[in-house]
């Protein structure tokens, strides 16, 4: 028999696959875009008050692979929407997620031009902060995992961290002579850029204040080049590097000088190597140097703006140079404590073993960590406002177990160099650096909470 297939049969076959083809036409999110959007983790913790960005990943289908890329929720050109299982917990607008009250709820993405899905759980709590709480907890405890509050790989190791009332973190770090602040979610997310301080200082030296609804963190600050090692505070003693306690408010992106401060508060010509304030028991604590000796200042923060006002230039040539600015002059006020302090070596009466690198003032005690990252273990001294000294050289439990360290992905190889300490609402929090080159980078950057 032949074939049927005729040139007639095959015109008709052709047809039937057009008409096919445009009754199976391809819906608009296969029409127009192969690109994702999901959610980049499963949980998210916030406080009552507080607005987040949704953390989502968007992907770009670009000539056969995905390239990543940050979504324009403002113009919403995919029509991405994300909903709230329960409005009255949390509430998403803008790609901004906002706390309303305790509980906890589901966020959900979806879109008709876009591959979306998922499911993001937010639990929001009640702000938490006791006015006069108490430290007591066992600084010898060891480490298990349920204490880390802040894993995260840094291409460059934090100098110093604090929280504000929310639980937000905010890190320190040295950028050659510049101080770079940036801020945390808990879960570890980036929120927004920097903020950069060019006369700064290493970074060392810093402290946010808890409790308070904005954002304000105190640091040091120069008026000089800021060339001296890295930006160490205290470096050299002369006018044209008078350094300033500065208080700035935290802004992401802004690069503010020491004389952008919202506040400025004068000690001696090297300023304060350290700054911490308990805005919990109204106090600060400077450590600065007098005579080539090393002292520790206590005011009552309440009581350092009643000092009279002084004024000093800018003598920095790249910058504002001649300007003048005021700051209070905390010789003008009386101080609640000032002594001398033995701060290196392991003889009687001195209080660490090597560089300092976490101070904190808390309730009528002042806390003191010194190690290095290969040292045995991070060393703690504890002394009161007298200058007397109720704990020597103690060792944080935390830092001492180097395998427990390696099997939690703190550190490689049992390297642990503490970076900052605080202490709010009665509990500890410690940073440290680790070695931990499988992050891509050749640090790594956690926070310790005491339980």
């Amino acid at each position: 028999m032949k074939p049927i297939c005729t040139k007639a049969a095959a015109t008709f076959l052709s047809a039937a696959a057009f008409l096919f083809a445009c009754c199976s036409k391809p819906s608009s999110a296969e029409e127009t875009v192969k690109d994702k959007i999901a959610f980049r983790q499963n949980e998210l913790m916030l406080f009552v008050g507080e607005e987040a960005a949704v953390p989502v990943t968007y992907q770009i289908f670009d000539r056969g692979v995905y390239v990543d890329a940050e979504y324009d929720f403002k113009a919403d050109p995919l029509g991405v929407i994300i909903g709230s299982s329960d409005p009255d917990v949390a509430t998403v607008s803008g790609g901004k997620v906002r706390g309303k009250a305790k509980g906890t709820c589901t966020l959900t993405l979806s879109s008709d031009k876009v591959k979306a899905g998922g499911q993001l759980v937010v639990t929001v709590k009640e702000n938490e902060v006791t006015p006069g709480a108490k430290f007591n907890q066992d600084i010898t405890q060891p480490l298990t995992a349920d204490m880390i509050a802040l894993p995260l790989g840094l291409q460059t190791g934090m100098q110093s961290f604090d929280i504000d009332k929310r639980g937000r973190f905010y890190m320190s770090t040295e950028d050659n002579t510049s101080m770079r602040v940036c801020a945390l979610n808990m879960d570890g997310s980036k929120v927004g850029s920097d903020m950069v301080l060019p006369s700064g200082g290493h970074g060392d030296g810093f402290s946010i204040e808890y409790g308070s609804d904005e954002v304000f963190f105190w640091t040091s600050g120069t008026m000089g080049e800021h060339t001296d090692n890295g930006g160490y505070s205290g470096g050299k003693a002369n006018g044209p590097d008078v350094r300033l306690i500065c208080r700035h408010k935290f802004k992401a992106g802004a690069t503010e000088y020491a004389e952008d401060a919202v506040e400025r508060f004068y000690l001696n010509p090297n300023g304060a190597r350290f700054v911490d304030v308990d805005t919990e028991h109204d106090v600060m604590l400077l450590w600065t140097y007098e005579n080539s000796s090393d002292y520790l200042y206590v005011y009552k923060l309440s009581e350092i703006r009643n000092a009279q006002q002084m004024t000093t230039k800018v003598t920095r040539t790249s910058h504002n140079e001649g300007k003048s600015v005021t700051a209070y002059n905390l010789n003008t006020v009386k101080y609640i404590a000032r002594f001398p302090w033995k701060r290196k070596g392991v003889a009687t009466g001195e209080t660490n073993s090597g560089a300092v690198q976490g101070l904190c003032i808390y309730d009528d005690r002042i806390y003191v960590t010194s190690g290095a990252k290969n040292d045995e273990a991070t060393l703690m001294s504890v002394l009161d406002f007298s200058g007397n000294i109720l704990q020597k050289l103690v060792k944080v439990g935390v830092s001492v177990d180097k395998q427990q360290l390696i099997k939690l992905n703190l550190s490689s190889d049992g390297t642990f160099e503490p970076e900052g300490l605080h202490i709010h609402n009665g509990q500890m929090y410690l940073g440290f650096v680790g070695d931990y080159p499988t992050s891509g980078s050749k640090k790594h950057t956690c926070v310790i909470k005491l339980k």
